[in-house]
């Protein structure tokens, strides 16, 4: 689902037409203040924002809905008109003019967006036309189609104040499927094809009373710790259910100036001390000027890694805290050449070792970052073979670390706690498993470990931003794998050995109403496991889905928050895309979803001497809080793990224990846990 101060508009439905696609809501007209009990007049445009596609003529009936606080209600009718061009043609001449068509409540529309779309403290108000009229998007040369399409609409607020965010929605259905609307869900003839927004719009009303005065509880951002650094991003959340900020301390943790500068993949894994284990693709390595933020001499190693050490089970957030596991090449001498330069932390096989010496750039095949959990005291972590040249995948390789040993001390320099592991070292990488497999389709690109009376441990990937999934036999990530196919004749599910084809696969999705995205993580949470992915290709739109299994379907999609759309950064803020919407349940302080990003420069160029050059290609960090409101049946929920240790017991807490990554078990053996909302530490 989608709104907040800069709105999308909801897609009604699950398979929309090509038309939906090339037009979109363009303006929306509303005030920014009102007063309780009053009423205030909106407008909403639809035109052609894309290119054009195959447009027919279409008799149908016009959509619009609103999203208003509970108790809102419209006075008189909403009308829309349609306003042609001077060589529209739709086959009748009624339609080289412009005509309006009264709007009536339709209780099926607004039983079908309450439904989809629900939201804490607001209800969806659904109206259709009168009457049906022609209409023509979308037309091949674009000379005969309708210019655009708006719904005008007065509504009346009630005793409530506060700040608010409202939603739209304009479409259209069938003429001779009104009578059905909402009834098929998978189908857009029943539903209706519906406009989204060309930009993000601010659609926030504030209602105060007639003396300026508002309720003191009109707003409900949570309560934060100021040294926590977190920035509110109230125009990309529901005001009342999630919230959602940036994340400015962990931004600043990873604005460095020596050593790892900039990097993508950023995977965490919780381990049971309490440390967290940080793995990233390729890097960069070498100076960089502080106050300008240029990034200087540095070369680019093709994957990295750093622990992140724990305080009393609590993850360090302090620049001493991270500790790279880094192989230098020169780290006594700025001038000389190489300072600060890193080798790649796990090669390919199939890499140009001629070049590795120096930190030269390895290519073709590389290593880039997967999941990985711990497995009898060892930590597992998948390891993805790439053709860096062709960017395909070709297979997956596991590294075996160890969570035992010494920290040496003053390793490299004294004002610096990294260090190379060798044998009898805390996470020491004893050894290498290549070509676990030769798959095309990397699964263990995220995964999650069986609930309770559950030894699987479950591998996602995407195909084509389809989602599928893999299971092991046992935790071990090399115990036998199986694959969760769908019969295309029968739609029978079932598991089995040999790994999909790529038609099987694309069948095979998990996500219900044909829903696709990237890098698909999961974690369970309560009665449900929850996925958070970012939507394609390259959005900013990141949405949280819900399902009783980890194989799906998952479902109950709604907007987690939308991602920035620049940069807080010196110099150029644009970018080229945003990418890698990653979770990190193991920087959890309060339930809250923690998640980064990447993006890419605007041009390679700008990645060095700019001012700015090196916050282009480096992780940010957001973390949304009051997630769980976003599902009606959840809302006021208290997430779990709940990481402070002040924080109060919930009078329904029960006995389990939880990892920090939120898994239940039973049976806890050596290491830091969750339970009865606090952190405690096991020593047996």
């Amino acid at each position: 689902m989608k709104t907040n101060r800069n709105l999308r508009i909801l897609i009604a439905a699950a398979i929309a037409l090509a038309v939906s696609a090339c037009y979109q809501i363009t303006l929306v007209q509303q005030p920014h203040e009102a007063l309780t009990n009053s009423t205030f007049k909106g407008k909403v445009v639809v035109k052609r924002t894309g290119a054009s596609d195959n447009g027919i003529v279409q008799h149908v009936y016009g959509l619009f809905g609103i999203c208003v606080p509970e108790g809102w209600q419209t006075t008189g009718d909403p009308v829309m008109t349609q306003v042609p061009k001077a060589t529209t043609d739709v086959g009748d001449d009624e339609y080289k003019q412009t005509i309006t068509r009264r709007m009536v409540a339709s209780q099926a529309y607004t039983d079908l967006l309450n439904r989809d779309y629900p939201k804490t403290g607001y209800t969806w108000l659904g109206f259709a036309t009168e009457s049906a009229f022609k209409s023509l998007f979308n037309s091949g040369d674009g000379t005969n189609e309708v210019d655009s399409i708006y719904v005008e609409f007065e509504m009346l607020t009630n005793d409530k104040t506060g700040v608010f965010y409202l939603d739209y929605m304009a479409g259209q259905t069938p003429h001779d499927k009104i009578d059905k609307l909402g009834q098929e869900e998978d189908s857009w003839n029943v539903n209706a094809a519906t406009f989204k927004l060309s930009e993000y719009m601010d659609t926030h009303i504030t209602v105060t009373r007639p003396d300026g005065t508002m309720d003191d509880n009109a707003l409900t951002d949570p309560k934060l710790d100021p040294d926590w650094q977190l920035e509110p991003m109230k125009w990309s959340t529901r005001p009342g259910t999630a919230y959602a900020y940036k994340d400015k301390k962990y931004d600043g943790l990873f604005s460095r100036t020596r050593g790892w500068n900039g990097g993508d993949g950023v995977y965490t894994i919780g381990l049971p001390n309490g440390d967290v284990f940080w793995t990233f693709n390729d890097s960069f390595y070498g100076t960089v000027d502080g106050p300008t933020r240029a990034r200087l001499d540095s070369n680019f190693p093709r994957n990295s890694v750093m622990v992140q050490r724990a305080h009393d089970g609590v993850p360090g957030e302090n620049p001493e805290d991270f500790v790279w596991l880094a192989d230098y090449i020169n780290w006594t001498n700025p001038n000389d050449k190489y300072y600060f330069y890193c080798r790649t932390h796990i090669r390919h096989p199939q890499g140009d070792a001629n070049i590795e010496n120096q930190g030269g750039i390895d290519a073709p095949m590389v290593y880039w970052s997967g999941d990985g959990t711990v497995v009898d005291g060892k930590l597992q972590l998948f390891w993805i073979a790439q053709n860096s040249y062709e960017l395909s995948y070709h297979g997956m390789s596991m590294a075996t670390y160890s969570l035992d040993g010494t920290i040496p001390e003053g390793y490299y320099l004294d004002d610096i706690p990294d260090y190379l592991p060798k044998r009898g070292n805390y996470l020491c990488r004893l050894s290498t498993r290549h070509f676990l497999n030769r798959y095309e389709v990397p699964y263990g690109a995220t995964l999650v470990e069986g609930d309770e009376g559950d030894d699987h441990t479950y591998l996602y990937a995407t195909k084509d931003y389809h989602v599928v999934v893999a299971r092991t036999e046992t935790r071990n990530l090399t115990s036998p794998w199986q694959f969760y196919v769908k019969n295309a004749d029968t739609g029978e599910w079932t598991w089995q050995d040999d790994y999909p084809d790529g038609d099987t696969m694309t069948a095979s999705s998990i996500m219900a109403n044909g829903y696709q995205g990237s890098m698909p993580w999961v974690f369970k949470e309560g009665d449900y496991y929850f996925m958070v992915m970012q939507a394609p290709i390259f959005s900013r739109e990141v949405y949280i889905y819900r399902s009783t299994s980890p194989v799906g379907p998952f479902t109950d999609r709604r907007l987690l928050f939308l991602l920035p759309d620049h940069l807080d950064k010196i110099g150029e803020t644009g970018y080229k895309w945003i990418y890698m919407v990653n979770l990190h349940p193991a920087l959890s302080r309060e339930g809250e979803l923690v998640m980064s990003t990447n993006t890419e420069a605007p041009n390679l160029d700008w990645n060095h001497n700019d001012p700015g050059s090196a916050d282009f290609y480096r992780p940010y960090f957001f973390r949304v809080y009051n997630w769980k409101n976003l599902y009606a049946d959840l809302a006021g929920e208290t997430a779990v793990p709940s990481l402070p240790a002040d924080s109060q017991q919930p009078a329904a807490a029960s006995d389990a224990y939880y990892t920090l990554q939120g898994q239940r078990t039973q049976l806890p053996g050596k290491g830091i846990y969750i339970h009865r909302g606090k952190k405690v530490v096991m020593n047996r």
